[in-house]
């Protein structure tokens, strides 16, 4: 069982309390349905567990900077980008961590390539990267069995947030949008492509 919850824009703050009580029921009760959250942030920076000073660069004052327990480094969230958070019980499903990584890598493939994009994989990194750069992203935590936070896909975000910082440690690689490769993009058309994927997937 599986609900899908679109909670529209939030604050990082607001969309993380959320998550950790949904987490706390999904302990809980395990049998409960999965719940998938899906958002898009109002600014935000978050540090993943690899981050290190050198990646932070030069973050603009008037934008929080919160500090997470997913893996990866730093990364930046905003408008113009889809936020996906799965609440899942992946023992329910008999499901390794790195075959869950896959799938939602799997699910943004799938969905750029419905825009004509040519998304892949890179062996030494998480995420999904183009000939133009990465276009998303992967940060997940597993305590119990119980999956919290998530992935993010680029649509028409503002690249220069990302500039302040070295996305996830990556140095060699830039971050790009789905609209550098189809001109305007509609977000909620986007979306829908994405939630089909992932009711196929995961």
């Amino acid at each position: 069982m599986m609900k899908i919850l679109d909670i529209g824009k939030t604050n990082y703050k607001d969309a993380l309390e959320i998550q950790k009580n949904l987490f706390d029921l999904k302990v809980k009760k395990p049998d409960s349905e999965d719940i998938i959250l899906i958002t898009e942030h109002f600014p935000v920076y978050t540090l993943g567990k690899t981050s290190k000073e050198e990646h932070i660069m030069n973050i603009p004052e008037d934008i929080p900077v919160y500090t997470v327990e997913r893996g990866g480094s730093i990364t930046f969230h905003g408008e113009g980008q889809i936020v996906v958070y799965p609440v899942v019980y992946l023992k329910g499903k008999k499901r390794s961590v790195k075959n869950f990584v896959w799938i939602l890598e799997e699910i943004m493939i799938r969905t750029v390539q419905e825009f004509g994009i040519n998304g892949f994989r890179i062996d030494r990194y998480r995420g999904v990267f183009t000939p133009k750069g990465k276009i998303g992203f992967v940060g997940i935590k597993i305590s119990r069995f119980v999956s919290y936070h998530g992935i993010s896909l680029n649509v028409n975000v503002d690249k220069n947030f990302f500039r302040k910082i070295l996305p996830c440690g990556i140095k060699d690689i830039p971050v790009c949008n789905i609209s550098d490769f189809v001109g305007d993009v509609d977000l909620q058309n986007v979306k829908q492509i994405l939630i089909k994927n992932i009711k196929l997937l995961l």
